[in-house]
């Protein structure tokens, strides 16, 4: 009895400190992930407002970008898993060595996406756009791929302060950001303070700007940090390929998972294009609208995989279990009232975007499906992300591309034109793939934490 009491409040106990720390990471995750959602979803507006066809040439610009900074992003998920992991053992000069090296991995990353983005046009042209709309899709893809290696730069520093549980100066430096975003829209998009209405492209040119600004600001606020001597921040590393393997092989099961996934939504994207410039326009909007609660998702899965990861550092299989699951339960309280928002109040939402009737009309059930889509797609992010934590690298990936890549691409093509359900068809296959994902990635997660227990 005695023993039995003991194992419920030990239990009770290690709940409330995993819940406390969620709130207590998440919170400046949440709120610096927002911000990077919210700086693209004013740059929508902006446009949105200013021409319909220059949202749809940003809407298809983003396309290819979007993919190669969220491969970028998987591959840079090293950084943080063993970050957290070392901080967890207590090694902080380890700490710091993985920062240093993610530096110059990030850069030259960064260089290769920028390459890939040169060639906008003919990559728009090569996915079937029409010639108009891979034109100014072009534009706006050079635009912004000067400023991808900063991106990634940014990324190294964001993943290193979440890792050493510090993710408040990323917030900071994400809410100056758009601020910065805001005044360059509205002088760049619309032509004033002497500068020409650019539309999409001028667009562009802000968000470079501020990535540029923010990549080079973390930098130095890192290098400045107080404690910089405890972590080893200044001090040379040894880049040799060898000696930072494991961040790399993190990263490409990341890498390859963020990939699957993104690419399957790409292809919804890029199939809304051969269906019209209104429902590409209509999809831009809705995704934009989704990306504000799925970004406070992503930063609960980013709580959760540095708490999963601190917890795989100790070798503690109880706390990593519980780690894990106080994430996921986290996560659906805080998406049941958006759910419920999106689904009462559509129309509304996509007024905001644009005033055009039509393009409402278009928006407003892709809308009402984001809503369902929502919960199964956070909750499959933070189970993904709980296993990232444990460094199970392989298995997720595969999972991922089954869903993303062999079930939804096929199933949207056929629900889309074959069954002739346009972009409601799109919408309902990542609803499909969302659910299957979860199932999928919380099972893998609940086999190995028990094996993990049985161990013991």
């Amino acid at each position: 009895m005695d023993d039995s009491r003991e194992r419920t409040g030990w239990i009770k106990s290690r709940i409330r400190r995993q819940f406390t720390e969620l709130v207590h990471l998440s919170f400046p995750i949440v709120l610096q992930r927002l911000g990077i959602m919210t700086m693209g979803i004013v740059d929508t507006m902006m446009v949105g407002r200013f021409s319909a066809r220059e949202l749809a040439y940003q809407s298809i610009g983003y396309v290819p970008v979007a993919t190669v900074i969220i491969i970028s992003i998987g591959l840079m998920t090293g950084t943080m898993v063993l970050t957290s992991n070392a901080y967890g053992a207590k090694d902080y000069r380890e700490c710091g060595r993985i920062w240093r090296r993610s530096l110059p991995y990030g850069f030259v990353l960064g260089m290769i996406g920028f390459m890939i983005c040169l060639g906008g046009e003919t990559i728009l042209l090569l996915l079937g756009q029409e010639a108009d709309i891979a034109r100014g899709g072009g534009v706006v893809m050079r635009a912004v791929a000067l400023g991808i290696p900063m991106t990634c730069l940014m990324l190294a520093c964001t993943f290193f302060l979440e890792g050493i549980n510090r993710p408040l100066p990323g917030m900071l430096f994400m809410l100056a950001g758009n601020i910065i975003n805001i005044l360059l829209n509205w002088m760049l998009v619309y032509g004033h303070a002497g500068f020409e209405p650019m539309g999409a492209e001028g667009s562009a040119w802000a968000t470079t700007t501020v990535r540029t600004v923010l990549g080079l600001g973390m930098i130095i606020y890192i290098l400045m940090m107080r404690d910089h001597r405890i972590f080893g921040l200044r001090q040379k590393v040894d880049l040799r390929l060898h000696r930072w393997k494991r961040l790399r092989h993190i990263g490409y099961g990341a890498g390859l998972t963020n990939g699957a996934e993104h690419s399957g939504f790409a292809a919804l994207q890029v199939f809304a294009g051969w269906i019209g410039p209104l429902t590409l326009g209509a999809m831009a909007i809705s995704f934009n609208i989704y990306g504000i609660p799925y970004m406070i998702a992503y930063g609960v899965a980013g709580a959760t995989s540095v708490r999963v990861g601190i917890a795989y550092g100790r070798r503690d299989a109880r706390d990593l279990l519980l780690a894990g699951t106080c994430g996921m339960i986290f996560n659906v309280i805080l998406m049941i009232p958006m759910v419920a928002i999106l689904i009462i109040f559509p129309e509304q939402i996509a007024g905001l975007f644009t005033r055009a009737p039509g393009l409402v009309a278009a928006t407003v059930p892709l809308i009402i499906l984001t809503a369902w889509m929502l919960l199964f797609d956070s909750l499959q992010t933070v189970a993904g992300n709980a296993l990232r934590g444990r460094r199970d690298i392989w298995t997720p990936t595969a999972l991922y591309f089954f869903s993303y890549i062999m079930v939804m691409v096929p199933l949207s093509y056929s629900l889309a034109f074959t069954f002739g359900r346009g972009a409601t068809g799109l919408f309902e296959s990542a609803v499909v793939a969302s659910v299957i994902s979860f199932i999928l990635l919380a099972g893998r997660f609940y086999y190995l934490s028990l094996e993990d227990l049985r161990r013991l």
